[in-house]
C-alpha cells in the first residue's frame, strides 16, 4: 500500500469519526454511534503495536491539516479515544 493511500485512508477515517462525534443527537443515536465505536475501537485494537502507533500518527498528521479547530482539537483525542498508544491495544 502507498504511503499517499493510507495517509488518505487515515485521515478519511478520522474525518468520518469526527464527523459522527459532531452530529447532534438527534442526528444520530448516541447508543448507535457508541457501538460503532466499540466495534471499530476493538478492530483497531487487533493491530499490532507498530501498526497502532503508525495509525495514531497518521490520526494526529490528519488533525494537523485540519483548519478547523473544533475538529482539529477532536482528531488529536482519536489515538487516545481507540486506545491507539497503548502498549496492549486496550
Amino acid at each position: 500500500m502507498s504511503a499517499r493511500l493510507l495517509n488518505t485512508l487515515a485521515a478519511a477515517m478520522a474525518q468520518l469519526i469526527t464527523a459522527v462525534e459532531m452530529t447532534s443527537d438527534e442526528e444520530v443515536d448516541p447508543a448507535l454511534a457508541t457501538a460503532w465505536f466499540d466495534d471499530l475501537a476493538g478492530t483497531l485494537g487487533e493491530l499490532p503495536p507498530a501498526d497502532r502507533l503508525r495509525l495514531a500518527g497518521l490520526f494526529k498528521a490528519a488533525a494537523d491539516q485540519e483548519t478547523r479547530p473544533d475538529v482539529r482539537a477532536l482528531m488529536m483525542e482519536l489515538p487516545e479515544h481507540f486506545g491507539l498508544e497503548e502498549e496492549d491495544g486496550t
